[in-house]
């Protein structure tokens, strides 16, 4: 006798609250094992993979792919074997899975420690009913119609590849496997397959847009749904401007000694056999660490109802990303541990991360101070929003050939702008004023860095 059993949407760790379904990898009627991935869910910009805590069949999809939900909120009904079904109180936490040095992985621990990693399984088939290596009864019915296997077929795309496929009428089950991690069909994927030109447009009667109009699949005259990460971030810049009374004060930096030392940096690390490129973003980051150290209200956080400033000790770096999917901020954690080389390579890791969509919960939460680092789009200037509950954002503009003035005659040096924004609740201008130019002396003298590396 069988009986249903609710999944609800667990607890995913650092403090959040809801998630949105991003995409279902079963549907009703289809089997499934015990921690077989059913669902990707998007929380706090970063995507985890949920395992069923239960084997038995699907009897019902609550929750629509594209909606967000609150912790708790029940996903799907199965019909299980009370006698198989453990005990879903002793989920646990993604926080256990999500631990900022710890390779990206799916919710486990809804049954025995011994079950496979949902990473290494191979998915089950949901265009025939059956386990992965079953063979479905041919007494059990009429078979689908020979369209069907094909739509039915899990395919794993983000919503923004989804679109661009649509648009240019790519069928994304030809794609599949795409080139990203477990088989993510990736955009340029879907680029390569509109060059070729192998699939023809079946998704409207209108010719496909060419691909250099718009930007990352949009265009003028759509109207965009807001949601997923979209959604938070709006949600978190209208938290930033409501709640902080923000300041900020700037200085012209030369870098050219700064730039001339990341390539002897970046040479020797590699005569060392690093795989690793010593960037100007690197060692500026450094340096702001140094400048934190000594400026310690700009590493802080204001808590209005206890009526507390507390300065922290741990420098959790956050470093601004630019997705396809949008923006993303991810932090090192404890940066000022860490050498410039150690800078180097969790900055590139984290980057990664981001645009790949394997960033976890802890990845993107937890950031005490931020670097913006807008000059990489050709930016010399920029408004940054302090990301709440920060204190503050240092922006970093292009570094380029300017005039400037060196021992009373005229010299061409690379300068950039360093941009700090700051809550003016917890610092003071003057403070400010003068992490800034500190910062702005450690950058044109880098050597200064090791004093107390």
């Amino acid at each position: 006798m069988t009986q249903t059993r609710e999944f609800r949407l667990p607890d995913l760790g650092e403090g959040l609250e809801d998630g949105e379904i991003v995409e279902w990898m079963v549907k009703v009627g289809d089997p499934v094992a015990l921690n077989q991935t059913v669902a990707t869910v998007e929380s706090a910009k970063a995507l985890v993979e949920l395992p069923s805590p239960f084997e038995g069949t699907v009897e019902d999809i609550c929750v629509a792919a594209g909606e967000t939900v609150p912790v708790g909120s029940v996903l799907l009904r199965i019909a299980a074997d009370p006698a198989d079904a453990p005990d879903p109180s002793h989920v646990r936490s993604a926080e256990a899975v999500a631990e900022p040095d710890a390779e990206p992985k799916p919710l486990v621990g809804y049954g025995s420690a011994e079950a496979p990693s949902p990473r290494r399984r191979r998915r089950v088939s949901v265009s025939s009913g059956s386990t992965s290596g079953a063979r479905p009864d041919p007494t059990a019915g009429p078979e689908p119609p020979p369209a069907e296997p094909r739509a039915q077929s899990p395919v794993r795309a983000l919503p923004p590849v989804r679109k661009l496929a649509k648009l240019n009428g790519v069928e994304l089950h030809a794609l599949a496997p795409g080139s990203g991690p477990d088989g993510r069909i990736l955009r340029q994927d879907v680029e390569a397959a509109i060059v070729r030109s192998a699939v023809a447009a079946t998704a409207t009667p209108t010719p496909p847009r060419p691909t250099r109009v718009g930007f990352r699949g949009r265009y003028p005259g759509e109207v965009e749904v807001v949601r997923g990460i979209r959604k938070r971030i709006i949600a978190k810049m209208e938290d930033s401007r409501r709640t902080i009374p923000d300041a900020s004060c700037s200085r012209d930096t030369d870098l050219t000694a700064l730039v001339a030392l990341r390539a002897a940096l970046t040479e020797q690390a590699r005569a060392e056999g690093y795989d690793v490129r010593i960037t100007p973003f690197a060692l500026i980051c450094r340096a702001t660490v140094a400048a934190l150290r000594r400026f310690p209200t700009l590493n802080a956080a204001y808590d209005p109802a206890a009526g507390e400033i507390r300065l922290l000790d741990a420098i959790n770096l956050g470093v601004a990303v630019d997705t396809e999917a949008g923006l993303m901020v991810a932090n090192i954690k404890n940066a000022e541990r860490l050498s410039v080389l150690d800078l180097a390579e969790q900055a590139a890791l984290l980057a990664e991360r981001c645009r790949t969509r394997a960033a976890t919960p802890a990845d993107l939460t937890g950031g005490t101070f931020t670097v913006n680092n807008y000059g990489s789009f050709g930016n010399d200037d920029g408004d940054p929003i302090i990301n709440a509950p920060e204190s503050g954002i240092l922006g970093i503009g292009a570094i380029r050939e300017r005039p400037w003035v060196v021992d009373g005659q005229l010299a061409v040096r690379r300068v950039a702008r360093l941009k700090l924004v700051f809550d003016h609740r917890i610092c003071d201008g003057g403070e400010a004023g003068r992490f800034i130019d500190h910062l702005g002396q450690l950058c044109e003298e880098p050597a200064r860095l090791l004093l107390h590396s």
